[in-house]
């Protein structure tokens, strides 16, 4: 899969909210990018052992 720089940046930019603890915006996406949004931010944001021990993203997008 060929990833578009601008998706990439903007998951980039979301991960990084979550990771400082700030509020979090996935930006408007067509269907088409949501997976390389979303593959980009387990990348960046998961621990990658797959045992389940990546964070939450609900509290920084405000939703407890």
């Amino acid at each position: 899969m060929t990833f578009d720089p601008q998706i990439v940046a903007q998951a980039n930019q979301f991960v990084n909210a979550l990771r400082s603890g700030k509020p979090a915006h996935v930006p408007v996406l067509k269907l088409e990018h949501w997976q390389q949004f979303m593959t980009t931010v387990y990348a960046g944001y998961g621990d990658g052992s797959g045992n389940g021990n990546t964070p939450s993203v609900y509290p920084a997008l405000g939703l407890a």
